[in-house]
């Protein structure tokens, strides 16, 4: 990635992808916008530098590495015991899993929406867990038509799903 590719449309894909992915990681939903923007910043950076190949992956990869950061600095920080007058919110179990149903409907759900070949990539690269390259040779594409799959699999699902993402935190 290039520079001037942060203003194209794909740069708004990754960005949404990776504010659920810090999401799903982080609480308080300041932080996961703070997150969100400093790993764009570090990615647009990065390529002001030299060529990033991956822009996608390396994007993960920077947003992964400060919120381990932000752990490693609140598990620094000392304990203040609570008093008996301080009681933290506690989620019921029951909606808990109610909630986690929910959002596994509303997956399967997105899921199914999405051509055949695309749900294939997105289901082999994020559940499966196997990189582009063994994607392409394993489907006959290209490692590009691979990244264009899993571009479109991430917007079509953080469409369908950000609503159920914001009414949980």
């Amino acid at each position: 990635m290039q520079a001037a590719e942060a203003d194209d449309g794909r740069f708004d894909a990754y960005r949404a992808a990776l504010r659920a992915f810090v999401a799903r990681r982080v609480d308080d939903a300041s932080e996961v916008e703070d997150l969100v923007q400093e790993a764009c910043a570090r990615l647009v950076a990065s390529a002001r530098e030299r060529t990033v190949d991956e822009p996608q992956a390396y994007l993960f990869r920077i947003a992964a590495n400060l919120i381990a950061d932000r752990h490693r600095h609140r598990r620094a920080l000392p304990v203040v015991p609570l008093g008996p007058e301080i009681h933290p919110p506690v989620r019921p179990a029951q909606e808990d899993r109610r909630r986690v149903a929910d959002l596994q409907t509303a997956l399967e759900a997105a899921l199914d929406e999405l051509s055949p070949r695309c749900r294939e990539v997105f289901v082999m690269r994020r559940f499966d867990e196997r990189g582009t390259g063994e994607i392409a040779r394993e489907l006959g594409i290209s490692p590009r038509m691979v990244q264009k799959h899993l571009n479109h699999a991430v917007a079509h699902l953080y469409d369908r799903l950000a609503h159920l993402m914001e009414r949980g935190a």
